[in-house]
C-alpha cells in the first residue's frame, strides 16, 4: 500500500478560544492548543475526517485549577468530543468520535453537567443531544480523570460504589449499560437525538449563538441570523403552534446583508451584530423583570430556568448604535467589560466603546481577513487568527494610549521678565577634562603626537582661552527670545538632554519639569551635533570649529569628561563606535577614529581614512566588524551617497567598496548582531551582510513594507527591528513578523531625534523636535512585542508553487499568488514551519514559477547548489531570480548555535544589485559549496536578477520607453531549462495564447525574447518533455487540447560559438509536432513520465506516458512514441490508454511519482493516488485502466496544484534514483498542506 503522512497543515483558521492562558484553535481539519504567553503549540489532534473546524466550546471537568476540559468541536455537519488535560503531557484524546448530521451545525454549547450539548443547526432548529461516551475510552484513558459532582445523575448514585471503583467517571455522564457499541451515525437514526425542536421561521441560517443563562436546555435560546438580515429569538420552551414549532419571541431588523455573528453579554445587556452591509450594531437588552445575579462572573452566575424565561419574554431589545469603521463585510465581534472589537474582511481590528465610538482599529494580518477574535480572561490580550493562517496576539490596554509629550514652557521661550525654570543646584558641572586643541605654533607638534597615537593628558595650546570663555554654571544668564532646539540626545529612557541654537545645552528632569542647564559654548551656536555611546553613559558634541565634547554621568551629574579637536574645520558626522571607541567625519571625506582611556581620562587616536569622493562626502553609519587578521579590525562605513565602504585598520582609502546599495539618498544605520552586519538605509531597504576575507558579501535583502525610509535597525532580545519614516509618522516595525509594533506621529525622520529601547525596563522613549518644541513619547514595550501564536505562509490564494532543495533535512520552497510576493520557506518534520524570506517585487499576482533544470539532474556535482528561478503573473511580467543557501563557517563564529535561527527575512531587488555582479556570484558561489559538518545553514538568500515585461516599440531608449499594461495579458505557467552552463531557455504560456520564448544569458544577466507562437486560444500549462536527447515542449490551453512543440531551430542556434544572443534571427521558429484532444474543455493539469534512461543518449525511441486533467473532472492517460530518424526529423506518435473520472470537480494538480502510480487533486479537495494497470487477456489486447490505491483529504481551500519532490528516508540529502521511494507532496491553494508518500510499504 501507498501511506499518506500529513507533515504540515497551515490554512485559514476558523475557529478560536483563549481559556487561561492556552489558545485553541481550529484549522481544517485539526484542533490545536498553544501557550498564549509563548506561543509554543503543546497538543495537535485530527479531529474530523473532512470537516472544517468551524466552533469550540470549552468546559472544565471540575474547575478551572484542574486544567482538564472537556472540548466540543463542531464544524459542517459533523460534532466530536475531546478531553485535554494539562498534566501530564498535554494530551488530547477523543471522548466521542466525529458524529454526522443531516443539516450544518452553527453553534453548540455544552451544558453544565457535561452529560448533554445543545446543537443549532441551519434550517434553525435546535437539538439536544446526549453524551456517550466510548467504553474502551473510560476504561483506559481516562481512567480517575472525572471527579465527583454530587447529584447530577440519578442512575450514577444508584450504582455509586461500583462507578467509583471500575468506571471513574463524571457523576453526569452516562452509566455503562448505556453506552453504545457503535462510533459513527451517518445518515442513520441517531437515538442520541433526545429532542429536536424547528422554529415557525423555516429559513436558512447564517450564525447563531446559543444562550444557556441557566446551564441546561431548559434555559436555552437562540439567537439566530437569518439571510433576510434579520435576529430571531426563540427558545424551545416557548409557544408552539399545533405543529409542535416554537414561534420567536422578538425579531430584531435593521442590518441591510445577511448577519455572519451574534454575541450576547447577560451582564451588560447587550447584544451585538455583525453582517454584510459592513457595520457593527449594538442592541440594549431591558429587561421588565432584571435578574439578580448579573454582576457576578460569568462562571458562577446561577439562574434557574424561571427567571430566563421571564428575562427574555418581557425584555425590551432597541437597537442603540450602528457602528461604521469597516470597508468590508464584518465577520465577528467580542464584547468584554470595557469596549467591543470586531474584525472583518479588510483585515481591521476595530475597538469601540460602549457608546459606539471607535477607540481605536489597526490592521493586523497584512490584508489578509480575520475570521475570528479572542480575549484572555483578564481582557488585557487580543487573539486574531486570519485567513493567512497566522494566529496574532496584540494588546488590549486602550486606556493607555501613548501620545508624544510637548514640552512646553522652555528656556528659550523665555524673556528677562520671567523667572527661568532652571535649577541653580544641579547645574554645575566639573571640568576635569583635558583640551586637545589645533592651532598655532603647535599645531605641527599637536599632528605628530596624534599620528605616533600618544596619550594627551596635559596641553595648554594657544586658543585655551576659548575655553576658559565658556559659561559651565552660569544661570544668571538668560536665553534669548529668539532661541530654539537644534539637536536632541536621549541617554537611557530618562536623560533628555537638549542643545540650542545659543550654544546652550539643557537637560529636562522629568520628575520636577524643570531644565537644567548643563553648558554653554559659545562655539555650538549655529551648528552641533551629538550621538550617545552604546554604554548609555556617555555623550559626543561635535561643533563647527572641529573640537568634540565628551560629556558623562558622574553621580547622577553631568560633567565634560574630554575635550580635542578631531578636525580642521566642520564635523559633519559623529558616531560612536561602542563604549570606548568614536568617529568622526570632517571636510573632504576625513574620517579620524579615536578610542577612549577610560583609566588614564585621556583618547588615543587610532587610524585616519579617507571615503571616497562622492556629493554628500561624509560618514552616516559605521559600524566595527572583527578582523580575520590579528589585532585588526573592519571599519564599515556608509555614506549619504548610499555606499558602503570597508577599511582595515592599517588603510587610509576602502579596499572595498560598494556603490549605490542603498540608493541614492544614504545609508542610515550599521549594526552587528550575532556575526552578521545589518544595514539600512533611506530606500526603505534592509539588508543583512558577511564579512569574509575577500570582503563584504550581501546574503539578503528585504524592503519593509509602506515606508519610506528605514532610519535605523535594532536588536530586542533577538527581535529584529527597524525604525522607520513614512511621511509625518515613525515607525518601529518588527521585520520578524512584518507588522507594525509602535506609530507616532512626529513630523518625519528629517528632523533631530534619538530613540532608546530596553526589553528589561519595558520602555520605549522617543525624543524629537516638532514645529521648534521638542516632544517625548513614552510607551511600554511588554505590550507592544507580543508573541506570535502561528505564522503565516501566505496572505491571499497561493497561485503557484516550486520546490528548490532538500538539505539538511529541511526542504525549501518558493511560493507564488494573489498578494504580489514571492515567499520562500522551509518543511522539517511534523508541523515545523519557517518562513525565510518574503520578496515584494512584482506589481501584480504571480502565476507561474519554475526553476531553471539542468540537463539530466536539477543540481549536478561541480557546480554551486544556487538555484535559479523564474516567476511570472499579471501584467505579463517575468522575473528571474537566484536563490542559494547561505552557509556559515562554525569554527570562525563561536556562538554558532540556533540563536541563528533568528536571523530577519529579507531578499534583494534587481536595482540594488548593478554594482559588481560577477564578483558577488563568485563570492557566493565559494561560501556555499562548503563542508557540511564544519558549516551550517542559517537561511537563503534571494537575489532579484533581471525583470521584463512587454514593452512597446524595441529602438527607444529606456527614458522613452512605454509599457503596456494589458491586465488581459498574464503569464499562466512557465518552463525553463539549461543548454549550456551560461545560456539558458525560458518557455512561458500566456494568457493571450501566445507561447513566448526567451533565452537568459548568465554572463549579462540579461533577458532576450527570441521567439513567439501565436495559439487560437488561452494556454495554461507548458512543460519541457523530459528528453535528454530532444528539446520538445507541450503545452495546453482552454480548448482542451495538447499540443507538442520542436525546438530544435532555437537550440541550434544557442550551441553556434560565439552566438549573438541580443540579435536573434528572424527564423527562429517553434514547429509543431502534434496534437492530442485530451478534454473537453481547459487542461488544468499536465505531467509527463519518460520510461527511458537519462543515458539512453545514442537512442532514437523514447516512450512517454502522458496524463493530463481537466476541467470536465477526467484524468486521461496517453502513450507518446517520438521517434527520431538519422537525418534529424521527428515524428511522434500518440494513442489513447485510458481515463477516469475520480473527482468531484476539475483537477488542478497531477503528478507522476513512479513509472505506475500518479497522484492528483482538484478542487474538490481530494488527493488521491492512482496506479496504472495492465491486465492480459488471452486472446485480446491488453487493458490498461487507472485504479485508486489510496486517498484522503486535504485541508486546503480551493486548491490550484501540487508539487512533488523526492527526498531520501535515511539522508538529508535529495536523491533522485529510482530506489528512492519517499516523495514530499505539496498541496496549495488558500493555505498550504505538506504530505509524505512512502510507496515502500508493501504492494499495491
Amino acid at each position: 500500500m501507498v501511506s499518506i503522512k500529513n507533515v504540515l497543515l497551515t490554512t485559514q483558521i476558523t475557529a478560536l478560544e483563549v481559556k487561561l492562558d492556552y489558545v485553541f484553535l481550529g484549522e481544517g481539519q485539526y484542533l490545536h492548543i498553544h501557550h498564549l504567553n509563548s506561543g509554543n503549540r503543546l497538543a495537535t489532534h485530527k479531529v474530523f475526517d473532512a470537516a472544517v473546524v468551524h466552533g469550540i466550546n470549552i468546559r472544565p471537568v471540575k474547575n478551572e485549577e484542574s486544567r482538564h476540559w472537556v472540548v466540543g468541536v463542531w464544524g459542517q455537519k459533523s460534532l466530536a468530543l475531546l478531553l485535554y488535560k494539562h498534566l501530564p503531557g498535554n494530551e488530547i484524546n477523543s471522548l466521542i468520535e466525529e458524529r454526522r448530521f443531516e443539516d450544518w451545525i452553527i453553534d453548540a454549547v455544552l451544558e453544565d453537567n457535561l452529560s448533554h450539548i445543545v446543537l443549532a443547526t441551519a434550517h434553525n432548529s435546535l437539538i439536544r443531544y446526549k453524551l456517550q461516551y466510548s467504553k474502551d475510552l473510560e476504561e483506559q484513558t481516562y481512567q480517575g480523570t472525572f471527579v465527583e459532582s454530587e447529584g447530577n445523575c440519578p442512575a450514577h448514585e444508584e450504582k455509586k460504589d461500583f462507578v467509583q471503583w471500575q468506571n471513574k467517571s463524571h457523576l453526569g455522564f452516562p452509566a455503562k449499560t448505556e453506552l453504545l457499541t457503535w462510533k459513527n451515525t451517518r445518515w442513520k437514526p441517531d437515538r442520541c437525538v433526545l429532542v429536536k425542536v424547528d422554529c415557525t421561521e423555516n429559513c436558512i441560517l447564517y450564525c447563531g449563538h446559543i444562550v444557556l443563562m441557566a446551564g441546561n436546555w431548559e434555559s436555552a435560546v437562540l439567537l439566530a441570523g437569518t439571510v433576510f438580515s434579520q435576529v430571531l429569538i426563540w427558545g424551545p420552551w416557548g409557544s408552539t403552534d399545533p405543529r409542535g414549532r416554537v414561534a420567536p419571541m422578538h425579531c430584531l431588523s435593521g442590518h441591510e446583508g445577511v448577519l455572519f455573528s451574534i454575541n450576547f453579554s447577560v451582564a451588560q445587556g447587550l447584544l451585538t451584530t455583525t453582517s454584510d452591509d459592513r457595520t457593527l450594531r449594538m442592541w440594549s437588552i431591558i429587561p421588565k423583570y432584571p435578574l439578580s445575579d448579573t454582576h457576578s462572573p460569568p462562571s458562577i452566575q446561577v439562574f434557574n430556568k424561571e427567571q430566563v424565561q421571564r428575562y427574555w419574554l418581557d425584555a425590551e431589545i432597541t437597537e442603540k448604535h450602528i457602528c461604521y469603521g469597516h470597508g468590508a463585510r464584518v465577520w465577528q465581534s467580542l464584547i468584554l467589560s470595557s469596549c467591543v472589537v470586531s474584525v472583518g474582511e479588510d483585515s481591521k481590528v476595530c475597538v469601540w466603546d460602549q457608546q459606539g465610538r471607535l477607540v481605536t482599529w489597526w490592521k493586523a494580518h497584512d490584508g489578509s481577513c480575520i475570521w475570528n477574535v479572542a480575549a484572555s480572561e483578564d481582557e488585557g490580550q487580543l487573539v486574531t487568527g486570519g485567513g493567512d493562517g497566522s494566529v496574532k496576539t496584540w494588546s488590549l490596554n486602550i486606556t493607555d494610549s501613548p501620545k508624544a509629550e510637548p514640552l512646553l514652557n522652555g528656556p528659550w521661550c523665555l524673556t528677562e521678565k520671567e523667572t527661568p525654570l532652571i535649577e541653580n543646584e544641579h547645574s554645575k558641572v566639573t571640568d576635569v577634562s583635558p583640551q586637545l586643541l589645533a592651532s598655532g605654533k603647535d599645531e605641527g607638534y599637536k599632528l605628530e603626537m596624534l599620528k605616533n597615537s600618544e596619550v594627551f593628558e596635559d596641553f595648554d595650546f594657544e586658543g585655551a582661552e576659548t575655553i576658559e570663555r565658556c559659561t559651565k554654571n552660569n544661570s544668571d544668564q538668560l536665553p534669548k527670545a529668539n532661541d530654539f532646539p537644534r539637536c536632541v540626545a536621549l541617554v537611557g529612557v530618562n536623560q533628555f538632554l537638549l542643545a540650542m541654537d545659543s550654544g546652550r545645552l539643557f537637560q529636562w528632569h522629568s520628575e520636577h519639569a524643570t531644565w537644567t542647564l548643563v553648558w554653554d559654548d559659545p562655539r555650538m551656536r549655529k551648528y552641533v551635533i551629538m550621538d550617545t555611546s552604546s554604554d548609555q553613559k556617555k555623550i559626543a558634541v561635535g561643533m563647527l570649529c572641529g573640537v568634540v565634547l565628551i560629556f558623562r554621568i558622574s553621580n547622577g551629574n553631568w560633567e565634560k569628561h574630554l575635550e580635542a579637536t578631531f578636525c580642521q574645520g566642520k564635523v559633519f558626522s559623529l558616531l560612536w563606535l561602542g563604549s570606548d571607541r568614536i568617529l568622526a567625519c570632517g571636510p573632504d571625506g576625513d574620517i579620524v577614529t579615536w578610542r577612549l582611556l577610560e583609566v588614564q581620562g585621556s583618547m588615543v587616536k587610532e587610524r585616519n581614512h579617507t571615503l571616497p569622493p562622492c556629493k554628500q562626502r561624509w560618514v552616516s553609519a559605521a559600524c566595527i566588524a572583527p578582523s580575520t587578521v590579528p589585532g585588526g579590525y573592519g571599519l564599515i562605513c556608509g555614506d549619504r551617497a548610499g555606499s558602503l565602504h570597508l577599511y582595515h585598520q592599517e588603510d587610509s582609502v576602502p579596499r572595498q567598496s560598494i556603490r549605490g546599495i542603498h540608493g541614492k539618498n544614504g545609508v542610515t544605520s550599521l549594526v552587528i548582531h550575532e556575526g552578521f552586519i545589518y544595514s539600512s538605509g533611506r530606500d526603505g531597504c534592509v539588508r543583512q551582510l558577511k564579512l569574509f576575507d575577500e570582503g563584504i558579501q550581501v546574503l539578503t535583502v528585504t524592503r519593509v513594507s509602506n515606508v519610506t525610509w528605514v532610519a535605523q535597525v535594532i536588536f530586542l532580545q533577538g527581535r529584529p527591528l527597524a525604525l522607520c519614516f513614512h511621511d509625518v509618522n515613525l515607525k518601529l516595525w518588527n521585520l520578524a513578523e512584518d507588522r507594525a509594533v509602535v506609530e507616532v506621529e512626529c513630523g518625519g525622520g528629517h528632523r533631530s531625534w534619538a530613540l532608546h529601547a530596553s526589553r528589561s525596563e519595558d520602555k520605549l522613549v522617543f525624543f524629537f523636535v516638532k514645529d521648534g518644541i521638542p516632544c517625548i513619547f513614552r510607551t511600554t514595550l511588554a505590550d507592544k512585542l507580543m508573541p506570535m501564536i502561528k505564522n503565516p505562509v501566505n496572505t491571499r490564494e497561493t497561485m503557484c508553487l516550486q520546490t528548490l532543495f532538500h538539505v539538511e533535512g529541511k526542504t525549501f520552497f518558493a511560493m507564488g499568488g494573489e498578494d504580489t510576493t514571492l515567499r520562500i520557506h522551509s518543511v522539517h518534520g511534523l508541523e515545523s514551519h519557517r518562513s525565510l524570506c518574503v520578496v515584494r517585487s512584482h506589481i501584480s499576482n504571480i502565476r507561474a514559477l519554475c526553476r531553471i533544470e539542468w540537463e539530466g539532474a536539477s543540481n549536478p556535482a561541480g557546480l554551486d547548489r544556487s538555484v535559479w528561478l523564474v516567476s511570472g503573473g499579471g501584467r505579463a511580467q517575468m522575473k528571474l531570480w537566484e536563490v542559494a543557501p547561505n552557509y556559515i563557517s562554525q569554527k570562525n563564529l563561536p556562538n554558532a548555535g540556533s540563536g541563528y535561527q533568528e536571523k530577519v527575512p529579507v531578499a534583494r531587488s534587481k536595482e540594488e544589485n548593478t554594482h559588481q555582479q560577477e564578483q558577488h556570484a563568485q563570492k557566493e558561489n565559494t561560501s556555499v559549496t562548503c563542508n557540511s559538518s564544519r558549516e551550517k545553514m542559517l537561511s537563503v538568500g534571494c537575489r532579484e536578477v533581471t525583470s521584463h515585461m512587454i514593452r512597446t516599440g524595441s529602438n527607444k531608449t529606456w527614458k522613452s520607453q512605454e509599457l503596456t499594461f494589458d491586465p488581459e495579458t498574464r503569464y499562466m505557467d512557465a518552463t525553463a531549462f539549461w543548454i549550456t552552463d551560461k545560456l539558458a531557455v525560458i518557455v512561458l504560456a500566456s494568457s493571450d495564447g501566445v507561447l513566448r520564448v526567451f533565452v537568459f544569458s548568465r554572463c549579462t544577466e540579461k533577458l532576450k525574447l527570441v521567439c513567439a507562437r501565436a495559439c487560437d486560444h488561452c494556454l495554461l500549462k507548458v512543460v519541457r518533455v523530459p528528453i535528454q536527447t530532444q528539446h520538445i515542449l507541450a503545452s495546453a490551453g482552454t480548448d482542451g487540447r495538447v499540443v507538442f512543440w520542436d525546438m530544435k531551430s532555437i537550440v541550434n542556434w544557442l550551441y553556434t560559438p560565439n552566438v549573438a544572443v541580443d540579435n536573434p534571427p528572424p527564423s527562429l521558429e517553434l514547429h509543431q509536432l502534434a496534437v492530442v484532444q485530451s478534454h473537453q474543455s481547459g487542461v488544468n493539469s499536465l505531467s509527463i513520465n519518460y520510461h527511458g534512461k537519462p543515458t539512453d543518449v545514442e537512442s532514437y525511441r523514447s516512450s512517454l506516458t502522458l496524463a493530463t486533467g481537466g476541467d470536465d473532472n477526467k484524468l486521461s492517460v496517453w502513450d507518446v512514441i517520438i521517434d527520431t530518424s538519422e537525418d534529424g526529423l521527428t515524428k511522434i506518435a500518440v494513442d489513447f490508454l485510458c481515463c477516469a473520472i475520480g473527482h468531484a470537480s476539475q483537477i488542478t494538480g497531477l503528478e507522476w511519482i513512479s513509472p505506475n502510480l500518479l497522484v492528483s487533486t482538484s478542487v474538490d479537495q481530494r488527493v488521491i493516488v492512482w496506479e496504472l494497470c495492465h491486465t492480459d487477456t488471452p486472446g485480446s489486447a491488453t487493458r490498461t485502466y487507472l485504479k485508486a490505491t489510496r486517498s484522503a483529504y486535504t485541508g486546503v481551500p480551493d486548491v490550484k496544484g501540487l508539487t512533488v519532490i523526492p527526498i531520501n528516508k535515511n539522508s538529508s540529502n535529495t536523491n533522485n534514483s529510482e530506489t528512492d521511494l519517499l516523495q514530499r507532496l505539496f498541496v496549495y491553494g488558500v493555505g498550504l498542506q505538506v504530505y509524505d508518500l512512502d510507496t515502500s510499504t508493501g504492494e499495491l
